[in-house]
């Protein structure tokens, strides 16, 4: 006799040994024994859960002689005829190879003959997603309003390719990835049953690497089943028939990235590489160990979620020598190389690029552990009763060294006469008694003076830094103001036209300007603009320059040569033929 594949001679047969989908089992199985049988079935869920299995199991209980029942018999001829495959009355079709509208309409014609054997026609069409638009269109009808004895069942391993008019006319069932627990027990059972001797972390190993898929775990099997006729199966024989690295091999690599160390790195790649392993099975392995670190450093104690690495001491031990950001940004080069691998020409220079990067890591992971430094301390400080006055001392440090390229309070690019200085709002630069509340202290005095020093300094300060970043079409704007006022939260910039005002006001402009004031002032002020006619005291006379000046020209005069000079700055050249 011709031999089964431990998939086939171990597909379940009723609905108590369908592993790992009992929430289907029992709605069936109530739906059976009820008489709520409905017309049109859509199972959807991975590949190797039981879609097709459970479809068959659905038709046995329909049709078994001793039935409708929740438990077939799996003994009489109808039976058996559907197990076998040969039921008249039972018909899988295979979407994929039978797409087109000619095999709908096929199916049409015989939905309407009554079953052969059974009380039911069950139309099994596997792989649905698969049929055409007009496929579909031509299923549409007969799946709505089919003849009392017949039952389609459409599985589906993408339910979201299936049209809405479908899904609307069935009840879904959606199948889950079965627990690695569940399948390694499961497989247990095969080998015992089989005569198979397998080791239990040979069958931890297969259920893993099965990723939810019965099917696929027990055709693992029997291929190791194959590799050594009647010897134990070791998770040795899985490791070289997946071509898996082993988890010494990663722990391995593991240490010498966590110790910086590139030499050992690229001397394991190599002999790796030499051992004929493939390239994106180490990132990918390298990538589940990396996640089992992370698991392990935020939850020592949770043991429910399947990990690549589940030995303690081991997980304890190398968890230990990685930040939480450092094991992300592992994951994250890791992931990167594994899908520039795939489409690479050369995989190896890909892997060896991403292990020194992470062997290399230690500007970015140090600055992150910096950064969680600095939120502590500002944590402990928020929760410090004496925290204005700690918060006073933070800011003198950075007070008394200003940053190199804004200095506090510089002398203007261009001599500027001084003008009348209106009465502040509240002045900075007399000494004040600490204010009744805590929260708000006196803001320290910077390097070169009061913070409330001369305004025109100031503002001439920030025309100057403007300039020197670049920003000239701010600076064009902000020049046709000054500023009137200067407090511990506000600044007041005085305009005298409309357009500089609003522009400054827009949050481009002024956001610019709040923090270059920041940086000269040593406070978070808001910019306030105000709007009005200047009419200032008489301003000391300007020198005059030597050469006489001209009669002034009518045209230099008009009002739109003087609003483009306010707002470009410059001065107007009188053109000589």
């Amino acid at each position: 006799m011709a031999y089964v594949a431990l998939y086939r001679k171990w597909r379940p047969q009723d609905f108590d040994s369908l592993v790992g989908q009992e929430h289907i089992s029992t709605t069936l199985k109530n739906a059976i024994a009820t008489g709520k049988i409905a017309h049109a079935y859509l199972f959807s869920g991975p590949r190797g859960t039981g879609k097709t299995s459970t479809a068959k199991i659905l038709a046995k209980s329909l049709n078994c002689e001793h039935g409708p029942s929740v438990n077939p018999c799996n003994h009489c001829s109808n039976c058996d005829k559907i197990t076998a495959g040969t039921s008249m009355d039972v018909f899988e079709v295979d979407a994929a190879s039978n797409r087109g509208i000619d095999e709908i309409r096929d199916l049409r014609e015989t939905v309407k003959f009554a079953p052969v054997d059974g009380r039911y026609k069950v139309y099994i069409i596997d792989e649905v997603h698969m049929l055409t638009t007009e496929a579909f269109n031509a299923l549409l009808k007969t799946l709505e309003e089919p003849p009392a004895h017949v039952v389609f069942v459409l599985a589906t391993t993408e339910p979201h390719k299936i049209p809405a008019t479908i899904h609307s006319r069935c009840q879904r069932y959606d199948f889950r990835r079965i627990n690695a627990r569940e399948i390694e027990e499961r497989l247990s059972m095969v080998a015992e049953q089989s005569g198979l001797k397998a080791a239990p972390d040979a069958l931890r190993l297969i259920a893993i690497q099965a990723e939810g898929g019965m099917r696929d775990a027990l055709s693992i099997l029997d291929q190791c089943a194959a590799l050594d006729d009647g010897s134990v199966i070791t998770a040795a024989h899985v490791r070289q028939l997946l071509g898996l690295i082993g988890h010494e091999w990663v722990w391995q690599l593991t240490d010498a990235v966590a110790e910086r160390d590139a030499h050992s790195v690229l001397v394991k790649l190599d002999e790796l590489i030499n051992l004929g392993k493939d390239i994106r099975q180490l990132l990918v392995e390298l990538a589940l160990h990396a996640r089992s670190l992370m698991l392990y450093k935020a939850a020592p104690a949770i043991d429910t979620i399947e990990v690549y690495s589940d030995d303690k001491a081991v997980l304890a031990a190398q968890s230990a020598k990685f930040s939480h950001q450092e094991l992300v940004a592992v994951l994250e080069v890791l992931h990167h190389a594994a899908n520039e691998a795939k489409w690479a020409a050369e995989p190896r220079i890909v892997v060896e690029m991403a292990l020194i990067t992470l062997c290399r890591r230690a500007a970015k992971s140090d600055m992150a552990a910096l950064l969680e430094r600095v939120a502590a301390l500002e944590a402990r400080l928020a929760g410090n009763p004496a925290g204005a006055a700690v918060s006073m001392a933070k800011t003198e440090a950075p007070a008394a060294e200003p940053p190199p390229s804004v200095p506090r309070v510089q002398s203007p690019v261009t001599p500027m006469p001084p003008r009348p200085q209106p009465e502040p709002q509240t002045p900075l630069s007399p000494p004040a008694p600490p204010p009744a509340n805590p929260s708000v202290s006196a803001p320290p005095e910077p390097s070169g003076g009061s913070v409330g020093g001369d305004l025109n300094e100031i503002w001439s300060a920030v025309l100057k830094e403007l300039m020197t970043s670049g920003k000239r079409s701010v600076h064009a704007c902000v020049m046709q103001g000054r500023l009137t006022g200067l407090t511990a939260t506000q600044a007041t910039v005085h305009f005298t036209a409309t357009f500089p005002k609003e522009r400054t006001e827009k949050d481009d402009y002024r956001t610019i300007v709040e923090k270059i004031l920041a940086h000269i002032t040593g406070h978070q002020v808001k910019l306030m603009c105000s709007l009005g006619t200047d009419t200032p005291p008489a301003k000391p006379a300007a020198p005059k320059p030597a050469v006489a000046a001209a009669p002034p020209d009518p045209g230099m005069e008009h009002p739109a040569v003087k609003q483009a000079q306010m707002m470009f700055g410059g001065k107007v050249i009188k053109i000589e033929e």
